[in-house]
């Protein structure tokens, strides 16, 4: 059987979304509802993609130091999210995931274990709109950056950056950890154009 995601978005080349040249994907569909999510097109069922593991793979180049995973919440979808982190696996160095639900959370989902045995680095938890942080690859300071393999050190999370691309179509998309002044200031300017991507 063939093993279906449904995902918002898909970014071959990132530098701001965990260490080196990253390969992005979005996943479709988040429940948490977190106040202030800067993701919030990623939270309808319905929206995005649906596609294939395989499919899936051959968008992301060979050239990549990894591949970072976000949402939406990509534990809501634990098969798919199962079979794409054994995949990626198989030919990528470092994977790190993004997640709303805590650590001790996804440990009781049917299939979190699993999961986490392919994965370097889980991001987690809710974000929080008054504890934002300032450091870290990280929404709100409630959230932690956990290494569940020796491949990374903490230090290779700690810097943050935003990437802005304005398409064709003038579609912005903002991916990155910025400051809560320049998101105002973004979303003030271009309020009718925007497509935010961040986790």
């Amino acid at each position: 059987m063939v093993v279906k995601m449904r995902i918002h978005s898909f970014t071959p080349s990132t530098f701001v979304n965990g260490p080196g040249n990253r390969a992005m994907i979005h996943f479709q569909g988040c429940t948490l509802a977190c106040p202030g999510c800067f993701n919030s097109l990623t939270h309808s069922k319905n929206g995005g993609e649906e596609i294939s593991v395989n499919d899936l793979i051959t968008r992301i180049p060979l050239t990549v130091d990894g591949v970072t995973i976000s949402g939406g919440e990509p534990f809501l979808q634990p098969e798919g999210l199962l079979e794409l982190v054994i995949a990626l696996r198989n030919q990528y160095d470092s994977i790190v995931i993004f997640s709303g639900f805590y650590l001790n959370e996804i440990q009781r989902i049917p299939l979190g274990p699993e999961i986490l045995k392919h994965v370097d680095v889980l991001i987690d938890g809710r974000f929080e709109m008054d504890k934002i942080a300032e450091d870290g690859l990280r929404g709100s300071k409630n959230q932690t950056i956990h290494l569940l393999t020796d491949h990374h050190r903490l230090e290779e999370f700690q810097e943050r950056n935003v990437e802005i691309t304005i398409d064709v179509e003038g579609k912005l998309t903002i991916t990155g950890f910025p400051t809560m002044d320049f998101r105002q200031g973004i979303d003030n300017e271009f309020s009718q154009t925007r497509d935010f991507i961040h986790e």
